[in-house]
């Protein structure tokens, strides 16, 4: 998954539809939250409106509904996570490749602000 790595040079995790999140008190989740690092998660269209009938519509929707439990532990935990529904912020139109996205630069502009209110910009 990519979480199991040196702190040291990690100034931020953006998570673009990551497979899932530390499990909270995991080894990677207490490097984390020690090295203060802030992570942003990113979700693109048709989770909440995908097709029942398909196995990727549920994956999605658990993995989302999985970061927004680590999120909010590892903010109780005096970590900073922010979960970004796209669609619930009016950007609209992703699907799961967002970097590929003709409206890729309205979400790198939104990540530019985030870095930017926490001094990484």
């Amino acid at each position: 998954m990519g979480w199991n790595v040196d702190m040291d040079h990690v100034a931020a995790i953006i998570a673009v539809e990551p497979g899932g999140a530390p499990e909270v008190d995991s080894d990677q989740y207490k490097a984390l939250l020690a090295a203060k690092v802030p992570i942003l998660f990113y979700f693109g269209d048709y989770i909440d409106n995908g097709p029942e009938d398909i196995q990727s519509t549920a994956f999605w929707r658990a993995i989302r509904d999985g970061t927004r439990s680590f999120a909010q532990q590892y903010n109780a935990d005096g970590g900073d996570a922010t979960v970004i529904d796209l669609p619930q912020i009016g950007i609209t139109g992703n699907s799961h490749f967002l970097f590929q996205e003709l409206n890729n630069d309205v979400i790198a502009a939104h990540a530019e602000r985030w870095l930017a209110e926490r001094g990484l910009a």
